[in-house]
């Protein structure tokens, strides 16, 4: 099963989230979803400042970012 990382980023990364082996990249982004609304639900303070959870492969390629301010 491939492995995922999670970083929350604005122009660099702010913060690691952690990794997870998962299935896809749908999972992976699934998951950045809801570390994404956990993050905003602890941190509120975050929202309107740009940042995003930036998921990227084992290889460190890249699959897609979740911005928080479009999180509801």
């Amino acid at each position: 099963m491939p492995r995922y990382h999670f970083d929350l980023v604005d122009s660099k990364t702010v913060a690691d989230e952690g990794g997870a082996e998962l299935p896809d990249d749908m999972q992976a982004l699934d998951v950045a979803e809801e570390i994404a609304r956990r993050l905003l639900a602890q941190r509120p303070e975050l929202k309107g400042r740009h940042f995003a959870i930036l998921v990227t492969n084992e290889d460190g390629e890249e699959i897609g970012r979740v911005p928080l301010d479009v999180m509801h």
